[in-house]
Order: structure tokens, then C-alpha cells, then sequence
């Protein structure tokens, strides 16, 4: 019993050889085909030239002989021409194919008759290169009775002036030929549009299977990422409370992760399904990411001043992965002034430049993080100092943007993270968080710590 996915398969063939589906094997296949088609006729047509000047006697003896090989010649040259600028039609094999009937018929007058009953006559050359017109760009059910007919028709001009019984016989060889030729070409036009169907079909099978291993690993990611999320904030906060020695820890620095951790966790869980689509909220949930950590800071008594630069005209998407990375390492950049700038106050700003499609351009993400604070001399950093490196650099290039850090003692340091491409617009604006907008240090606007 055949399988359903067999019979699926066997139905975009069928549907393939009556011009239903058009594959990338499919369109290759129609464009050599196209391309043979012409060549066929360019060598018909230089063909027919080398004819007549082979029998310049009996072209020149009548002028009016040249009426049909130099019609066949100009339509030739039109018909390549057609082909090189535009695809062929059903319209146009069956206009071919009326053209070539009276050419046929012509076979008395416009062939020597010592050429009538031979297969190398310029008009059965003609006439059986150009089977290929019909039959492979028109429905065989308009295409054989045309090219039954120029078959016909060459074999009755033919024998108006042929007499003898051999001749009979060799023409009649020869329209045999003629229609074999023609047969040969349908058959092998149809098994490769029956190979590039299926190619075709297995093409678009092997990419859904593609797209749901894609979106198999994407949720598979997103979910690890959330475990380690979780991980890496409730419960790490959870076990530093469950400590003996957690009342004598800064109640300011417990206030500020739990508020970073009850903002992070509201982000994720009200994000979306897949890793590479745009995660919800301005600029796609990185001011929920990155607000929650500048209220972990505030607690911490760091003041941080934050501002957010982006068009008025809409959100931006921006990849869950990205807006994780970018978060913590704002993160590790605020920690660093908290712990060592010696100052009090800190900047952070968000920035988005929207994309611009007509100048190539798809925009781009700039989040800072300065401070006036002592600085340091970054090239006299130790190669075991990972915190800037690993943390900052390293895990922006790897969600494929770019961190620089300037400092000099005495002029305060400047972080800057870059993220090209993330504008993409999403519809309708989402109101800014409360974290985002608080400027000062504790609870968010409509939060208790109960």
C-alpha cells in the first residue's frame, strides 16, 4: 500500500508536469530548456543559409523559391530574439507551429528535388528542431495536433512531385523520423519536469524539517537561558537570605536583588516564545532588563541617572539574548563605578537610530555607561582582571555587537555597547517602564516592599 507521503509527492509531480509548480528545479529546468530551445533554432536557421548557398543554381534560377527559406530564417531570428528577453508561452509554440505549416507545405517548390526525400534538407531540419517548441512550452493537447500537422503537411508537399517508389519509401522514413524525433523530446522533457518536481518536493520538505529543528532549538535555548536566569537570580537571592549570617549583610544590597530579580523575572515571563523574535516592550524589553539593574544600583546607593533616546514613531525589537547580554553587562559596568570610580553618581543611557531601508542601513543600539569617577589606565589591566574582558566585551561580540571602554585616571570611564540591526519596528507603543523612569533610589512607583 502506498504511503500518503508517496502519493503527496506523486501529486506535485503531476501537478509539475501540467505547470502547477515552479521549484528551483523546476525554474532551472524551464530556463535550459528555454536556452536549448533557441540554440536549435539559431543552428536551423544558420543551417538553412548554408543551404541555400550550396544551391545557389536553383535558388538563383527562381527568386521566388528564396520566399519560404527566408521567412523560416527572419522568424527564427525573431523567435531567439523573443527568448532572450522574455519567457516563453503557450501563445507563442502555437504561433511557431502555424508559421511552420505552410513552410511544410512549401517543401515542392522551396526544396531541390534531389534533397525532397533526404533527412538533410534545410526545411525537415527546420521542421524537426522545432517540435521541441511545441511540445515543451504548450499543453500537449494543442501542441501534437500541430506538430502532427507540419508532419503531414511536409510529407504531402513532398510527394506532389515525387513519383518513384523509392522516394516514396525514403520520405515516408523520413516523416517517421520526423514524428520519432518529435516523440523523443516530449518524453525526455517530461521524466526531467517529473525529477525537478521531486527534487522540487524533497527541496521543500527538508526545509520545513529545517525551520521545526530551528524552532525546536530556539524554544530549547530560550528555556535554558530562563533556568540559569532563574538560577542565577530568585534563587541565588533566596539562598543568601537563607543564610545564618544574612542579617549582617547591607539591607540595601538585599533590597536592591530582590527588586532586580522580581523586574527580571516580570520580563521573561512576558516575553515571547522564540530566542530571535523581538521580545515585548520598548526597545524590545531592554529597558525592563536594563531598568531593573539600575534600580538594583540605586539600592545599593548609586545614583544612577538613566535616559532613553528613541523615535517617537514606534518600538524596536530587540532579540531576547541580546537584551539578556546587554543587561548584564550594564550590570557588571555599574558594579565596577559602584566598586571602584569612587563616586556616588553614574549615567546610563539607551539610544536607538532607526533603520533607513532605502539607504541600506538597518540601525542601531547604543547603550553607555559612564562615570566622572577616578578612572584607570585600561592598557596596564592584567590579563587575570576577567571582569571587563569576559563580562563586558566578549559577551556583546558574541550576540554580534561591539564594547569599548575609555578611561584615564582622574577623567572617569565611559562603557559603550553597540548593537547593529536591532531596529526592527513593531506595532503600536508600549508605555516605558516604572523602573525606567524612577530617578531615585528604592521601590518603583506602585510597589511596597510587602
Amino acid at each position: 500500500m502506498q504511503s500518503i507521503d508517496y502519493l503527496a509527492r506523486q501529486r506535485s509531480v503531476n501537478d509539475a508536469a501540467n505547470g502547477a509548480l515552479a521549484g528551483p528545479a523546476a525554474a532551472a529546468l524551464a530556463s535550459v530548456a528555454v536556452r536549448t530551445a533557441a540554440i536549435i533554432r539559431c543552428m536551423a536557421v544558420g543551417y538553412t543559409g548554408l543551404q541555400i548557398a550550396i544551391w545557389h543554381a536553383y535558388y538563383g534560377g527562381d527568386l521566388r523559391r528564396l520566399a519560404a527559406p527566408a521567412a523560416a530564417m527572419v522568424w527564427g531570428a525573431a523567435l531567439v530574439a523573443w527568448l532572450a528577453r522574455h519567457p516563453p508561452t503557450a501563445r507563442l509554440a502555437i504561433g511557431d507551429c502555424l508559421v511552420h505549416i505552410p513552410l511544410a507545405l512549401s517543401t515542392a517548390w522551396s526544396v531541390p528535388p534531389a534533397m525532397r526525400g533526404d533527412t538533410a534538407n534545410w526545411l525537415y531540419i527546420l521542421l524537426a528542431g522545432q517540435t521541441v517548441v511545441p511540445l515543451w512550452f504548450a499543453p500537449l493537447v494543442a501542441s501534437a495536433p500541430l506538430v502532427l500537422a507540419a508532419g503531414g503537411g511536409y510529407w504531402a508537399g513532398a510527394t506532389l512531385l515525387t513519383r518513384a517508389a523509392a522516394g516514396r519509401s525514403a520520405l515516408g522514413a523520413a516523416t517517421a523520423l520526423y514524428f520519432a524525433v518529435g516523440t523523443v523530446a516530449w518524453l525526455a522533457y517530461r521524466m526531467l519536469g517529473n525529477r525537478a518536481a521531486l527534487a522540487d518536493t524533497a527541496l521543500a520538505e527538508a526545509d520545513a524539517d529545517s525551520h521545526k529543528q530551528y524552532v525546536t532549538l530556539s524554544r530549547s535555548t530560550e528555556r535554558r537561558e530562563h533556568e540559569r536566569l532563574l538560577h542565577d537570580t530568585v534563587l541565588n537571592t533566596l539562598t543568601a537570605l537563607a543564610r545564618d549570617d544574612a542579617v549582617g549583610h547591607d539591607a540595601r544590597e538585599i533590597v536592591g536583588r530582590c527588586l532586580h530579580d522580581v523586574a527580571l523575572m516580570e520580563y521573561v515571563l512576558g516575553g515571547t516564545r522564540l530566542a530571535d523574535a523581538p521580545a515585548g516592550g520598548p526597545v524590545g524589553g531592554l529597558l525592563a532588563a536594563v531598568g531593573a539593574v539600575a534600580v538594583e544600583m540605586r539600592a545599593r546607593g548609586l545614583d544612577v541617572r538613566m535616559e532613553v533616546s528613541a523615535p517617537a514613531t514606534g518600538a524596536f525589537g530587540v532579540p531576547v539574548p541580546v537584551v539578556v547580554a546587554v543587561a548584564r553587562a550594564v550590570r557588571e559596568s555599574l558594579d565596577n563605578v559602584a566598586r571602584h570610580a569612587g563616586t556616588g553618581e553614574a549615567f546610563l543611557g539607551v539610544a536607538v537610530r532607526e533603520a533607513d531601508a532605502g539607504a541600506g542601513d538597518s540601525g542601531e543600539l547604543v547603550v553607555t555607561v559612564r562615570d566622572s569617577g577616578v578612572g584607570f589606565e585600561p592598557s596596564r589591566v592584567g590579563p587575570e582582571r576577567l571582569g571587563v574582558r569576559r563580562s563586558i566585551v566578549e559577551r556583546i561580540a558574541d550576540c554580534g555587537g561591539t564594547a569599548s571602554v575609555r578611561s584615564a585616571p582622574g577623567a572617569g570611564t565611559t562603557v559603550t555597547l553597540r548593537w547593529p540591526g536591532g531596529a526592527q519596528r513593531l506595532q503600536g507603543d508600549t508605555p516605558e517602564p516604572p523602573m525606567a523612569r524612577n530617578p531615585s533610589p528604592g521601590w518603583p512607583e506602585g510597589r511596597s516592599p510587602r
